[in-house]
């Protein structure tokens, strides 16, 4: 059972990328957590992905590399390049989410999104500022 504040996030990351949705050229996006007490990556809110995506996507991150697992550790956005695995749109991009806490930055999460044409230079601003958002909501659940 989900606590009344992580629901509360989750409605959060879900209207962020609901947001990202509606004024992006992106088939599906997705939030990234990792699990307190296991550290295992699993998807806290998504837009565009069905049940079988979720699922193939949580067990592609469980694999040493993969794009998604890689931001946790080498928090740099990184944008429109191929996927790993085949299927789905051209392209994806993984932006971490990162707060800082008493002078120390951590990853929160990473931002997933899987698009078919390049993001525009203007539209990754607006996506750094969301990926924002969306860490310090991220932020406020672990924190209360």
């Amino acid at each position: 059972m989900t606590s009344p504040v992580t629901e509360s996030r989750d409605r959060t990351l879900e209207a962020l990328l609901d947001d990202i949705a509606e004024r992006f050229d992106v088939a599906s996006s997705a939030v990234v957590v990792p699990d307190a007490r296991s550290g295992a990556l699993g998807i806290a809110a998504s837009v565009g992905l069905d049940e079988a995506a979720a699922e193939g996507l949580t067990a592609a991150m469980a694999r040493p590399g993969h794009p998604i697992a890689r931001t946790f550790g080498e928090p740099v956005a990184t944008f429109d390049v191929q996927p790993i695995n085949p299927g789905g749109p051209a392209l994806r991009s993984h932006i971490p989410l990162v707060v800082s806490r008493d002078g120390d930055e951590s990853v929160v999460g990473v931002l997933a999104l899987a698009h078919d044409r390049p993001i525009e230079p203007a539209a990754r601003a607006n996506l750094l500022e969301t990926a924002r958002v969306a860490a310090d909501a991220i932020d406020q659940n672990e924190t209360d």
